[in-house]
């Protein structure tokens, strides 16, 4: 076989299989009470929060969603084999969830969405979350330009720092705090660039509202979030998430551990755990080599 030759198909189909035996040494405990990241932050469980303390595997889902085929040069959908050189920062980020799904035994889903008439393409993650939801029990979104950066660390162990309980139904971080991020209520509005969604019929409400958002028949004046800049995002924190005002049912994620980036102005925003690089769209690349090579040389 010639080094650009594409893997054996047999060898293939077990790729998740070897991915997760080959990390398996260096997971952290599911129910480790601290982590220290490399930066140095040491976290620890709050003693109240809820323990999710057996693996949840296929019943988590990692879910990218785009209207966009990438099959150019470094394009996760090119023909030819991956060059991980050559890959584009679209292609690394969503390889990255990839990765850390097959890592932790989850599932993993790419969906190509339909384009949205009459709307901006980011509104295609709403119907599809929603639709997800009805197969998997937690369902976890992640724009492309999102990334993973310990893989090490279980979703479960996430799940149990940010408090999500058996009564949430969705959980996003926040933006930087500043008047351009905030809604009509001078609130600070939630990224839509990470999203943790738990199946409930409560769930399933919500999302069909958000979705309807823009028919202006429920929200008056959401329309304009159809196609106006912060679009889904705009349209959930202006409108939906104060018919969900219970702190459990919306969860708010730190914007330094959910949102952000170190190089950024605000510096309450690091993205400790999931990085987001929403004007550098190539970083997720390096991101990726650094955080395979990190995971190995410090265990």
């Amino acid at each position: 076989m010639s080094p650009t030759s594409p893997p054996p198909a047999k060898l293939a189909e077990n790729i998740p299989q070897l991915m997760h035996h080959l990390w398996k040494p260096f997971l952290h405990d599911i129910n480790a009470t601290h982590f220290l990241t490399k930066e140095g932050y040491y976290y620890k469980y709050p003693k109240d929060t809820h323990r999710w303390s057996q693996p949840l595997r296929k019943k988590l889902l990692i879910l990218d969603v785009d209207t966009r085929l990438d099959t150019g040069p470094g394009g996760i959908m090119n023909k030819t084999t991956l060059n991980s050189k050559g890959m584009t920062g679209r292609t690394a980020g969503m390889m990255s969830h990839y990765l850390y799904a097959m890592i932790h035994g989850y599932d993993y889903r790419f969906i190509r969405a339909p384009s949205y008439p009459n709307r901006h393409g980011t509104w295609v993650k709403v119907p599809m979350i929603r639709e997800a939801l009805k197969t998997h029990k937690i369902v976890v979104f992640l724009d492309a330009d999102a990334i993973f950066m310990y893989p090490q660390l279980p979703f479960e162990w996430l799940m149990r720092l940010w408090n999500i309980t058996d009564n949430t139904l969705v959980a996003m971080a926040n933006d930087p705090n500043s008047p351009r991020n905030r809604d009509a209520n001078g609130q600070v509005m939630q990224n839509t660039g990470f999203i943790i969604a738990q199946q409930s019929n409560r769930t399933q409400e919500l999302f069909y509202n958000w979705e309807q958002c823009p028919t202006d028949i429920k929200y008056k004046g959401c329309k304009r979030w159809g196609k106006v800049w912060a679009h889904e995002q705009a349209a959930f924190s202006n409108h939906v998430r104060y018919d969900y005002n219970s702190t459990e049912e919306v969860r708010v994620i730190p914007c330094m551990d959910g949102n952000g980036a170190p190089y950024i102005g605000d510096k309450t925003c690091g993205g400790v755990f999931i990085r987001h690089h929403w004007f550098h769209k190539d970083y997720p690349i390096k991101d990726m080599h650094q955080l395979i090579l990190d995971a190995f040389l410090y265990n």
